[in-house]
């Protein structure tokens, strides 16, 4: 008895530039097209998988809220055995922002297609496996390859002046950059743990405030991981108070 199950995985990048919530940036994107992904693919397939993973079918989206998907079919057998299968690859076309982010995005889905289609046990969705195979790909190819869960915040609540509390911890990264995560109020433990264990993370401390650069980001039941320039982070912490525990 086999039962069958739909699954994915996602790359988000978050990425923000702007200097204030009511001027948005132009986004200049690439003319994407499935067969410009499929010849990437198959130089990656090459250059780092060494021609290990079979073609996929690959679909282009206008998602906002992710940059890249692998999406399958998980079937488990009455014996508890996993099999993956169905693989697709989903790009969406403000992954098209950059080559380099293009090739990156892709690279990321090729992580999971390569766990996934061999049968790893990873510990996690951005586990053990994933994170040795992300920093070798980095180290050996000069890639920019993260776990981090980002998305463009123009897209949500960018001129919301409104005051509301906010609880959100400022993440420090290995390479300098800074990240940001708005937690809501009832998951900060939990999500307090989650950043304990991303190694990229050198250091982190929690704040609260009602800035309203905050209302930009949606509030998080995971950890996700927003990049944030050092101007929005001092305006932000201008008004917050002290560090809070959680």
């Amino acid at each position: 008895m086999m039962c069958h199950n739909y699954y994915g995985t996602s790359f988000f990048l978050y990425t923000h530039t702007r200097n204030h919530p009511l001027h948005p940036p132009q986004n200049h994107t690439m003319d994407l097209t499935i067969e410009h992904i499929q010849q990437r693919f198959q130089h990656f397939n090459q250059l780092i998988f060494g021609s290990s993973l079979h073609p996929l079918p690959i679909r282009l989206s206008n998602a906002r809220t992710f940059l890249g998907q692998l999406r399958y079919h998980r079937q488990r057998s009455f014996w508890g055995k996993t099999r993956y299968s169905d693989f697709l690859l989903v790009i969406s076309r403000h992954a098209a922002t950059t080559p380099q982010l293009l090739d990156d995005t892709i690279i990321h889905e090729m992580i999971h297609y390569h766990i996934l289609s061999n049968n790893l046990k990873d510990t996690s969705s951005h586990g053990r496996i994933f994170r040795q195979m992300m920093n070798d790909i980095n180290t050996r190819f000069q890639r920019n390859i993260t776990i981090s869960h980002r998305t463009s915040p123009e897209a949500h609540s960018s001129s919301d002046t409104t005051i509301y509390q906010h609880y959100f911890c400022i993440s420090r990264f290995a390479d300098g950059r800074l990240g940001i995560t708005v937690a809501a109020k009832t998951r900060i433990r939990h999500i307090a743990i989650a950043i304990n264990r991303v190694p990229e993370i050198q250091s982190h401390q929690w704040y609260t405030s009602t800035h309203p650069i905050l209302n930009r980001y949606r509030r998080s039941l995971t950890l996700k991981v927003y990049l944030i320039t050092p101007t929005d982070l001092t305006a932000i912490l201008s008004t917050a108070p002290s560090p809070l525990t959680p």
